[in-house]
């Protein structure tokens, strides 16, 4: 059976390198996860520095994932695919072997055939490129390495598996038992403590990468799903593929109860299913726990043709994918810096300055923070206002933003989507060679958008607050800034006494572990977490204010953010105790009882009262700020504060984000790093 199986492994390798190549040529791979690995490998090739501007740290901040380093010679994304159906299926191989030890030929077969039929096998290898989803094949050699007395083979396979991610070492530390059943006591005792030794080499390297903060990924865990429903469906998705023969092999099941339980317990609902690549580490112990089960009871040979056509079923949209006509891709300079959609990403991932739009105008699934981790669900994430927008792609100097035309807009909401879109097309900075595909005019140095001051003013104007790069500061004038935590997006209460803010933050207030961003009262001297309360990863805080009646507002937004009864998209901020809309015709209309809107007029917007046009022309204006009896009149005009009192009107020079105090006297707003804060009347 020995030629046959390779001819089965041969033919798994064709059709799935194929398969892989087609969903890559159709743009079903992406930055996430492919681009990622693909320009890592490719910094080490080229003797970079290793950092990804993908992900916004450095890959052994991401992931423990050595091995890349040998992969270097691969850094294709088509070598990668190809190369990642080799290792997978090679696995057969060990497992045939494994399996002929206590098995006859024919249903060692069988168990080998099995395996290159598992419905997680196939969503792992078509699920882009990943470092953990290789430990497949490493693993199973292992154990055939452990099993045949080949401690060279056994040891190589385990240290490459180490590097392959740093949750590994624990699969590799839970194998010393069964080294220790196998009667191979001096391998158990290394196999211990070359797991242990990985497990501690992973987190001191991951550490160090992060600054010396733990990683990102340890926020899966701080509010654990605890529905037990779904740890049985779980459980059940693992089993049933091999007809429950792993249970009677149960002893060899040890080094995947940690990966099992950590699945179950993350708020992360993807890690619960067999569609990603988080079965790698486990279906090699379930295969050489099957084998147990194959001593007592042969499944009929039918049952193979029975699990292949569920496999179709399962993929059979992944299979239409790559049987569409694949698009033609716009070819761009290698040196060129690039923001783009996941998508198309894939395939522009060979340069040091790729980002995933919309990094780095509004930085999503970025760097070691906990919200990233919610932001990769898609649940997140606040589009800036237009003339924020627009100073950030100002300032920041990309040469091509890349955008796929097509329904996935992952990571934004449609809606987002659909705004960014409208605010590039009517850009003088950006022209759109190809529809989706944006070029600089006038080429500009890469820089990474400063973090915008947002300034606020109670009532009277005696309190300020803003945020910098810091976090947020409340002053009362003539005394010294007070530091109230990290955050941005402050909003002050009409008496001053009180601040909302937004905070990533978990430290700020005891029991905060919903892993999302959150709105926080100050007041008095403490901090109170408001919320917005829901699922762990489900529910983000994008603004607080207060309301008429002076009390605090939260929005908070789960997978729409748009609340009921509204059209268009709300992005904030409060102002009067609600959020403001921006419509499909360029509304930013606020929901409050303000008088004051703007409308896109031809490719600018411009100030109304009511129905009555406050400005015309060529140049933008926005961020206006009312006072309360509506004679003052602040807003930005081409990047200038403007002040207007019935008919007269005031130049104050360059600025944004304007603020009056709600009597008018009292004028606050932000020029680069600074605040200007100043009497009116």
């Amino acid at each position: 059976m020995a030629r046959p199986l390779i001819g089965c492994m041969l033919v798994y390798w064709l059709i799935f390198s194929g398969w892989s190549l087609a969903l890559h040529r159709n743009l079903d791979t992406g930055i996430f996860d492919l681009g990622i690995h693909c320009q890592a490998m490719w910094l080490f090739a080229q003797g970079l520095p290793d950092f990804l501007t993908t992900r916004g740290m450095p890959s052994l901040a991401d992931h423990f994932t050595p091995v890349l380093f040998l992969l270097a010679p691969l850094a294709r994304p088509e070598l990668a695919l190809i190369f990642q159906s080799v290792v997978l299926a090679s696995a057969a191989w060990p497992l045939y072997r494994l399996a002929r030890l206590e098995l006859e030929e024919k249903p060692a077969f069988g168990l080998a055939l099995a395996y290159l039929l598992q419905p997680g096998l196939w969503s792992a290898n078509l699920f882009d490129f990943h470092a953990s989803t290789l430990a497949l094949g490493t693993l199973s050699w292992a154990l055939w390495g452990l099993h045949s007395g080949r401690p060279g083979l056994y040891f190589v396979s385990l240290i490459l598996t180490l590097g392959e991610g740093e949750a590994l070492g624990i699969s590799v530390l839970l194998l010393a038992p069964e080294a220790w059943r196998a009667g191979r006591r001096r391998t158990a005792l290394a196999t211990f403590c070359l797991g242990a030794a990985g497990m501690l080499v992973a987190g001191l390297v991951m550490r160090a990468a992060n600054g010396g903060q733990g990683s990102q990924y340890q926020s899966l865990f701080a509010q654990p799903n605890l529905n037990v429903s779904s740890w049985l469906f779980y459980c059940l998705l693992l089993l049933l593929p091999l007809l429950f023969l792993p249970l009677a092999g149960w002893p060899r099941l040890l080094p995947v109860l940690p990966v099992v339980v950590a699945n179950c317990l993350s708020w992360r609902d993807g890690q619960r299913g067999l569609d990603h690549h988080y079965l790698s580490s486990i279906l090699p112990f379930l295969m050489w726990a099957a084998v147990a089960g194959l001593r007592r009871w042969r499944p009929p040979a039918w049952s193979l043709g029975l699990l292949l056509v569920a496999n179709l079923l399962m993929h059979r949209w992944l299979l239409l994918t790559a049987l569409r006509p694949h698009p033609e891709l716009v070819e761009l300079p290698a040196g060129a810096s690039v923001s783009a959609d996941n998508a198309p990403g894939a395939h522009l991932c060979l340069r040091r300055s790729l980002f995933l739009f919309p990094n780095p105008l509004q930085p999503l699934c970025w760097g070691n923070r906990t919200e990233a981790m919610v932001e990769t669900i898609g649940q997140a994430g606040q589009p800036p206002l237009p003339g924020s927008l627009h100073r950030r792609l100002e300032e920041c100097g990309l040469d091509y933003i890349v955008l796929s035309l097509a329904q996935d807009t992952w990571p934004l909401r449609p809606l987002d989507k659909a705004y960014w879109l409208s605010e590039l097309r009517r850009s003088e900075l950006y022209r759109e060679i190809s529809p989706g595909v944006f070029q600089r005019v006038v080429k500009a140095p890469l820089r990474m958008p400063s973090l915008e001051i947002v300034p606020r003013l109670s009532g009277d104007g005696e309190v300020l607050v803003y945020a910098n790069e810091l976090g947020v500061w409340r002053q009362v004038m003539g005394q010294p800034a007070r530091f109230l935590g990290a955050g941005h997006s402050p909003e002050v209460s009409d008496d001053g006494e009180r601040v909302i803010f937004v905070s990533e933050a978990q430290n700020l207030v005891a029991g905060d572990r919903n892993c999302s961003a959150d709105c926080f009262l100050w007041e008095a001297g403490r901090l109170t977490r408001l919320g917005p309360d829901g699922p762990p990863g489900r529910v983000s805080a994008y603004w607080g204010g207060f309301g008429p009646d002076g009390q605090p507002v939260v929005l908070g937004y789960g997978p729409e953010r748009q609340p009921a009864g509204a059209t268009g998209l709300w992005i904030g901020p409060v102002r009067d105790g609600a959020g403001t809309v921006i419509g499909a015709d360029g509304w930013l209309q606020p929901k409050g009882v303000s008088r004051i809107s703007c409308r896109r007029m031809g490719r600018h917007y411009q100030l109304l009262e009511g129905q009555r046009a406050l400005t015309a022309g060529d140049i933008d204006s926005l961020e206006p700020s009312l006072s309360r009896d509506g004679q003052w009149l602040a807003y930005n005009r081409g990047g200038r504060v403007l002040l207007r009192h019935g008919d007269r009107q005031w130049d104050l020079g360059p600025g944004y984000n304007p603020c009056l105090s709600g009597d008018g006297g009292w004028l606050v707003f932000a020029r680069g790093a600074q605040v200007i804060w100043r009497r009116v009347r």
